[in-house]
């Protein structure tokens, strides 16, 4: 049996998915693009106010009949290798995007983050084995501010085989990083049959969505390239301040984006994913790592599984300003029940996704590995319980040496790289390391053998010049 960890029961589930219906029906969501609002119109809803769509639950209801389910999906590698697919669960990790600040990997400043930052952390990401979805974990903060996501498509796309998600400003971001993934295989039509690209579409608590997002949607319907679709509300704030008031007006956000994807394109590929949150009443500031967080996680992830999609949940985006105990704690409180319910898991960012540590993916990545056996299937059947073993070995022997344990010790125990299990006196004489200096080393090792393109010089320049043109276009 799989290990199961629900908030919601099946009754819970239905009332809100009921209750998203009747807000989209009865209160409806703002979608400030014209063709978005005549594709909706044309299926029956009703258009108030300029730009408030009030869908009708029957367009919904046939919307989610069209979209692909869970085993329909892939998330394709610019090599095979690296394909991602749901036809079993199996949490992975995934870049996070669009932080400002880094610290440093050398002589640990934190500062504005470059476009230098971006590659070496895409490359990091794309070697280590518990990262399946790479992107722009930082956003370059020398560039040029209107066109951040071109860049950092850009320096993505010459740094991993990897599956990227990343951030899609508008109709003309979808269309040119579409051009710059065509240079990385072998040219449009190579890419089409396999897109290795995705796009965050977010939408803006309450019920609504800004436009460029919601053109940038369409778009990626058209060319099924699929769409990591996301409502975040804060609770209290742009959400109820209870937490199936928040999941219901979530709900909604992302049932309105699905039906638009799926009356442009029946079967264009959509993963399911929710930032909704909490905030510190006293400062403020948001949580992306509290107890109500990791709530939010489970009961959003029960609603994408209802569904039947692939769902991406943040599970590993801390508080902490640093990699330090909190930044532990948060890690594995979110982490263990993102991990129990989710596909892939966002991770690697600090400081409420502002501030990414060098340190981190090293220590992310050894972390999902506890995480990915913590969920594993128990299975219980005649090798497992091993009653002729038991049988063998008596009362006076021992299973350290039978051939039993060595057959099986690999599978059942996970053997950390970085995580300490020796003595102290075993520790001490290796330097009394602690984690983040470990992941650190590791880090520095992995920038000195590995800190160049994945690509020859011709494709880099190829693909800079795409990003050269869009910004001429704009001047």
């Amino acid at each position: 049996m799989k290990p199961d960890l629900k908030f919601l029961s099946d009754q819970d589930i239905d009332q809100i998915h009921q209750a998203a219906l009747d807000i989209l029906a009865r209160i409806g969501m703002r979608l400030p693009a014209p063709e978005a609002l005549d594709i909706l119109q044309k299926a029956g809803a009703e258009i108030k106010d300029g730009d408030k769509a009030l869908i009708p639950p029957g367009v919904v209801a046939q919307a989610l009949s069209r979209v692909p389910k869970r085993n329909e999906v892939v998330l394709y590698g610019r090599l095979q290798e690296h394909d991602l697919d749901f036809s079993s669960h199996r949490p992975a990790l995934s870049c996070m995007t669009m932080a400002t600040h880094v610290i440093d990997p050398f002589n640990g400043e934190r500062r504005s983050a470059t476009t230098e930052d971006l590659a070496r952390l895409t490359r990091i990401a794309d070697r280590l084995d518990n990262i399946r979805v790479n992107g722009g974990l930082i956003t370059p903060q020398e560039v040029p501010g209107d066109f951040n996501d071109w860049y950092t498509w850009a320096t993505c796309l010459k740094n991993t085989d990897k599956h990227i998600t990343g951030g899609m400003y508008g109709t003309r971001c979808v269309q040119d990083a579409m051009s710059m993934a065509s240079l990385t295989v072998d040219g449009r039509d190579a890419f089409l049959k396999r897109p290795h690209i995705s796009g965050w579409v977010l939408t803006m608590p309450p019920l609504a969505i800004d436009r460029e997002s919601l053109e940038a949607l369409l778009e990626m319907a058209r060319w099924n390239i699929p769409s990591i679709i996301s409502s975040g509300p804060i609770i209290g704030t742009t959400s109820p301040i209870t937490i199936p008031g928040t999941c219901a007006q979530a709900q909604a956000e992302i049932l309105a984006c699905i039906t638009l994807t799926q009356l442009v394109n029946p079967g264009a590929p959509v993963v399911y994913t929710s930032f909704a949150r909490g905030m510190d009443m006293k400062t403020g500031n948001v949580h992306m790592a509290s107890p109500e967080f990791a709530i939010l996680k489970g009961c959003m992830s029960q609603l994408g599984r209802w569904l039947d999609m692939p769902v991406r949940m943040p599970g590993l985006l801390r508080d902490s300003k640093t990699l330090d105990a909190q930044a532990g704690f948060e890690t594995g409180l979110v982490g263990a029940i993102t991990a129990m319910n989710a596909d892939i898991i966002d991770a690697m960012q600090l400081d409420s996704d502002l501030l990414v540590d060098f340190a981190d993916p090293v220590f992310c990545n050894e972390c999902m590995g506890g995480l990915e056996r913590l969920t594993r299937e128990v299975t219980v059947d005649q090798a497992s319980l091993a009653l002729e073993v038991i049988a063998e070995v008596g009362s006076e022997g021992t299973f350290l040496t039978h051939d039993h344990t060595y057959a099986h010790f690999q599978d059942e125990l996970w053997i950390p790289k970085l995580m300490e299990h020796r003595s102290y006196e075993s520790w001490e004489q290796d330097g009394a390391l602690d984690i983040r200096s470990k992941s650190l080393n590791l880090t520095r090792q992995m920038i000195k053998d590995h800190d160049e393109s994945n690509f020859p010089l011709p494709v880099q320049e190829a693909i800079d010049d795409v990003v050269t043109r869009a910004v001429n276009r704009q001047a």
